[in-house]
């Protein structure tokens, strides 16, 4: 099975002129915006011709009852073939990130033609902040001692000659820091992993362009894996989530400190800085309560950034036991429309939905199949007798049993139940005893 993948890699510039001195980055940057700006009017040219291909389709069909073939009417098999000829004359841009541009318009085109004639959607613009496109074989990466660089193929022959810096290509070191992007980096030279096309982007804010670089792998199923042996997960009542396989009594469990401490840091310092809005500095004042208070709303990315990198490394966490334990099927809760008098108290301020998705795609990777159940009841329900009763939760996070009297962590329970292969016939079952 293969999967595609993107990571963002940071670039700063390396590029000699023809005597071999280094350019000057504003100059890099200023060759970067015009293609940037090109291939803007390269994709609006692309819709535009499609538009109005489609256009005289229409009124085509009209008149004779059928629509026209691009061969009698463009003297070509396809609108692509006849975008790509009408664009190149006047392009700067490398022949195959051309091609490219100019596909994927077309694509987006043909994919939305029909919710464009029936004015659901509007015919699609590319504004000005779009990215480069990069094919595959425009993309090379090299490692000198300890460092990367990456070599991006961007101008034709006219646009070496407009430029005149004696290269189709412009030089980049990579900045590296994390050992994940090593990792995937490494990868991709000894050829595990292959290069997909890409895209060079600017941010604005930091100033600095960015190669969000899209790479393919091949992943196979594990033989190893049994799908009888189901992972039960159980998310959010005390903690972000316990998992065990039905059965046994090992678990995994995260604890939630690293995640309230966070929470609490967070709302010391949102509080802190809501406090200072009245004393702010003069770049400020006057600008409104939503400037003065920038500062704390800003708080909200870090947040976001802080979830995301969290709910990664959770998933991960997860998706190794299941592996660990031979499990065909991770079995979770679909806790589509939770809300605030739900059990899952943990889950009201995390994003849930983006956790249970990272697991998913991970689970995928490693040929694990993931199921959702009906929530009903697991946590209610006694593992051991079946018996259900709210009462059943006590405090402190306990499960205790008003039947049987059995007792357990209230996670590790709900987790049990959830790990069952008929668990929505057996609460139905338990149920009706009850």
């Amino acid at each position: 099975m293969k999967f595609s993948k993107v990571v963002k890699i940071a670039l700063v510039s390396v590029q000699k002129d023809k005597e071999g001195n280094e350019m000057d980055y504003k100059t890099i940057c200023q060759i970067l915006w015009e293609l940037q700006r090109e291939t803007r009017e390269i994709r609006n040219k692309s819709i535009q011709y499609c538009w109005e291909f489609s256009n005289f389709s229409s009124d085509y069909k009209k008149e004779y009852l059928e629509y026209p073939k691009p061969k009698d009417v463009l003297n070509y098999a396809s609108i692509d073939g006849y975008v790509y000829d009408k664009l190149k004359e006047n392009s700067s841009l490398h022949t195959n990130n051309f091609s490219t541009s100019t596909r994927d318009a077309i694509k987006k085109y043909k994919n939305l033609t029909k919710d464009i004639l029936s004015g659901k959607c509007s015919i699609p613009e590319y504004k000005n902040n779009q990215p480069l496109d990069l094919h595959n074989k425009c993309i090379g990466i090299d490692k000198i001692k300890d460092c990367y660089y990456i070599t991006l193929k961007l101008l034709n022959k006219k646009g070496k000659e407009k430029y005149d810096f004696g290269s189709f290509s412009i030089k980049f070191k990579a900045l590296v820091k994390d050992n994940s992007t090593k990792t995937i980096i490494s990868r991709l030279l000894n050829g595990e992993y292959k290069i997909g096309a890409s895209k060079l982007i600017y941010n604005q804010k930091k100033k600095q362009w960015f190669l969000n670089l899209t790479y393919n792998f091949e992943s196979e199923a594990k033989t190893e894996l049994d799908e009888d042996k189901i992972l039960g997960v159980d998310l959010g009542i005390n903690c972000p989530f316990c998992a065990s396989v039905y059965g046994s009594k090992k678990r995994l469990m995260i604890p939630k400190d690293e995640i309230e401490h966070f929470r609490n840091t967070v709302e010391v310092r949102r509080k802190a800085l809501l406090k200072q809005g009245p004393f702010c500095g003069e770049g400020r004042v006057g600008h409104g309560r939503n400037t003065r208070n920038k500062p704390a709303y800003d708080i909200g990315n870090k947040v976001a950034r802080f979830r995301d990198t969290v709910n990664h490394k959770y998933s991960r966490e997860l998706v190794n036991y299941a592996v660990k334990n031979h499990c065909g099927v991770i079995q979770m809760e679909d806790l589509t429309g939770i809300n605030k008098d739900s059990d899952k108290t943990f889950l009201r301020n995390w994003s849930y939905y983006d956790l249970q998705t990272k697991i998913e795609y991970k689970a995928k990777e490693a040929g694990i199949k993931v199921k959702y159940i009906n929530p009903m009841y697991t946590t209610q329900r006694c593992c051991k007798c079946g018996h259900i009763e709210s009462d059943n939760v006590k405090k402190h996070q306990r499960f205790a049993c008003s039947k049987c009297g059995y007792t357990e962590n209230a996670d590790y329970n709900a987790s049990q139940n959830i790990a069952m292969s008929d668990v929505e016939e057996k609460v139905a079952e338990s149920l009706k005893v009850s």
